[in-house]
């Protein structure tokens, strides 16, 4: 029966991301090319800016800026949208039971198939810039599920915060923009002093940006100890999370309409 249950809530899930999805591009005139268009803008506004105005670059720096760039975006606006799913479905969780991790999953499921395409894209455009694919490139994906359970652990306890306390929904995205100055998107972690990158890699973030440009851009194997300690970093969150929802699964109703 709870397999079932299980399943049911999957299913659900999985319709609601697809009919977000097609209710996001039917009210824009240019549709689901907005789905391109918007990782675009934003590496070219990140490659001005470091590129030529602060004078940053160097062999392949569009190739490097991209691959920390790309995985970045997708991390930041999953936890940024998912942050207040919750209150935002208070009526319908008020009207009729639904198991409440539906409505931050429903938009990491959103935001992931928006990513398969930016991620071929960005695939796309280094054969393009002259970086040649080999077969390491087959190890940007288990990197990708590594950063999308991930995504699922801090997204679950995002949504799970703000009810509670609602100044998170303010102090979330500051954290994520902090997070992004510490995470090497603009620079390689070759440029911090050995003594600190211990430190530099606890953040698991930065363990993802530099997976992705090892295998994409530099051609060659990733750390497999620091992806294995954000794999159990990423787990020990979702239980966190799973276990959270399942204690306070009857106490959201109320709270959410204080």
């Amino acid at each position: 029966m709870h397999t079932l249950n299980i399943k049911r809530t999957l299913e659900l899930i999985w319709v609601k991301a697809s009919l977000n999805l097609r209710s996001e591009a039917s009210v824009n005139y240019l549709s689901y090319a907005w789905w391109v268009i918007e990782p675009l803008l934003h590496m070219v506004v990140y490659y001005v800016v470091f590129s030529f105005l602060l004078a940053r670059g160097g062999e392949n720096y569009v190739a490097f800026l991209l691959t920390g760039l790309i995985p970045w975006l997708w991390f930041s606006k999953t936890v940024n949208h998912t942050m207040g799913s919750i209150l935002h479905g208070k009526e319908l969780m008020n009207q009729l039971y639904i198991p409440k991790v539906f409505f931050p999953l429903t938009f990491v499921v959103q935001d992931s198939i928006k990513q398969v395409i930016v991620f071929a894209l960005l695939l796309a455009f280094l054969i393009l810039y002259g970086i040649a694919p080999s077969i390491i490139w087959l190890y940007s994906l288990p990197i990708i599920m590594i950063q999308f359970l991930l995504t699922i652990g801090c997204s679950l306890l995002a949504a799970l915060a703000v009810p509670f306390i609602r100044d998170m929904s303010f102090v979330i995205p500051t954290g994520l923009q902090f997070l992004m100055f510490c995470s090497g998107i603009f620079f390689s972690h070759h440029d911090i002093p050995e003594h600190v990158q211990h430190y530099f890699f606890l953040n698991p973030m930065a363990v993802i940006l530099a997976a992705f440009r090892d295998v994409l851009v530099d051609g060659v194997a990733p750390n497999f100890g620091q992806l294995a300690y954000v794999t159990l970093f990423s787990c020990v969150l979702i239980v966190i999370a799973a276990w959270s929802y399942k204690k306070l699964e009857y106490l959201l109703p109320r709270v959410v309409l204080e």
